[in-house]
């Protein structure tokens, strides 16, 4: 057996210098998540490089851990076959970037620790907080009936990221034991729970109650009970704009309703044109029009129909059948090794548990957002659902391959 090359002094050096542009870049990425999109993203990007290129540097002795690899993989595959045979593959092909983001997730897995997580979320959660303070301020000087979106331009942006680092802090508090250090958790959870509600999105609501009963069943199933007075609670103070979405959410004739059932109308005739495949990323505005049904207005309430309000009909119909598979997939092996290290023991358990719970919560809101509208196309959103992601895998021992890819080994 050859023994593994050392590596010259000059590129240890350099692999240093690397490791905390990588740490640097996660840090900025958690401040500028809720703030702006093009900072996040420059952030993350910039970590990604350099993570890719101290890989590279290290030749023979990397090590990297690829959790979900199979079905990422069936995934782009799906998706590059969709970009072959789109309606207009050129534009397809720009669309693919939401794919190529899960390097944040692999980036994540393999080089942030348990304990760093933990800090990064808490930077996310106090950026989240402080964006929270000042759409509030919106709905102060805008009115309590304007939507208000902090430094974003759309407010169900801005909701459903308020979602993610709310579910987040609450699991903070919940399974947190260094109060003496956190103590400002609690308060966070209120200023983005108001936060939320001025957003007057629905949805959203909805995936955070989903994410809240998630992280309240794992930690004790008794204060399940403590809900239902506190939304009534919630409920009576909240001014009458948020009382009357409320109400909307049981109207079947409700404007919104309505384009979303004409939406889905066309992607069931889309769907049938194009099932395997589908037609491309970025390609019903271009072929809607003649699938629609004739009762329905033009476009279906957009402009120009790009979103279906869906994501599992979003993605069947630009991907088709092997495309909304292998998505699928991604999350139901997630599913399965989040599990599995769940159950595994940890000599840490109260932090794996936050961290892994925080990551299922997070995930099971995004899905139920995702019911509503296409936040799987959101790259604010998406790119902290990666990072989410990782969470559990942080947990196991470097060296540890996931549950799920052991077994394959074994067998």
């Amino acid at each position: 057996m050859q023994p593994r090359r050392s590596l010259p002094p000059d590129t240890t050096a350099m692999q240093q210098i690397l490791l905390r542009i990588t740490d640097g870049g996660l840090v900025a990425f958690a401040l500028f998540a809720i703030v702006s999109i093009s900072l996040m993203q420059a952030a993350y990007i910039l970590a990604v490089i350099a993570w890719l290129v101290r890989l590279y540097l290290q030749g023979q002795n990397r090590q990297v851990r690829l959790p979900l690899l199979v079905p990422v993989c069936a995934f782009l595959m799906a998706s590059l076959l969709a970009t072959l045979f789109a309606v207009a593959p050129y534009q397809s092909l720009l669309e693919l970037r939401n794919v190529l983001g899960i390097v944040l997730f692999y980036l994540v897995v393999n080089t942030v620790t348990a304990q760093r997580a933990i800090m990064l979320t808490r930077v996310l959660i106090a950026a989240g907080t402080v964006m929270a303070v000042y759409g509030l301020t919106q709905s102060v000087t805008l009115g309590t009936g304007f939507r208000i979106h902090g430094s974003l331009g759309a407010y169900m942006t801005f909701a459903n990221l308020l979602v993610l680092i709310d579910i987040v802090a609450l699991t903070h508090v919940l399974f947190g034991r260094d109060t003496h250090q956190a103590w400002w958790l609690a308060p966070a959870v209120c200023v983005l729970t108001a936060a939320l509600l001025m957003t007057q999105t629905r949805g959203s609501w909805l995936a955070f109650l989903a994410g809240v009963v998630v992280v309240v069943t794992v930690r004790q199933q008794r204060l399940l009970l403590l809900l239902p007075p506190l939304l009534l609670i919630i409920f009576i103070l909240v001014p009458h704009a948020v009382k009357e979405r409320i109400y909307s959410m049981v109207d079947a004739q409700n404007a919104t309703v309505q384009t979303r059932l004409c939406k889905w109308r066309l992607a069931w005739n889309l769907f049938q044109a194009y099932p395997w495949t589908g037609v491309g990323m970025n390609g019903i505005h271009l072929v809607y029009l003649d699938y629609k049904a004739p009762q329905d207005p033009i476009a279906c309430g957009d402009r120009r129909l790009g979103h279906l309000d869906n994501n599992l009909i979003q993605i069947v119909v630009e991907r088709g059948i092997l495309g909304l598979v292998s998505w699928l997939a991604i999350w139901i092996v997630y599913l399965r090794q989040v599990y599995a290290i769940y159950r595994r023991p940890s000599p840490q358990a109260n932090q794996a548990k936050m961290l892994v719970v925080s990551s299922l919560a997070t995930i099971v809101a995004f899905h139920v957002a995702g019911s509503f509208e296409y936040t799987y196309g959101d790259e604010e959103v998406i790119a902290p659902i990666y990072f989410f992601m990782a969470l559990p895998f942080l947990v196991l021992p470097p060296s540890t391959p996931p549950p799920a890819t052991r077994r394959a080994m074994a067998a």
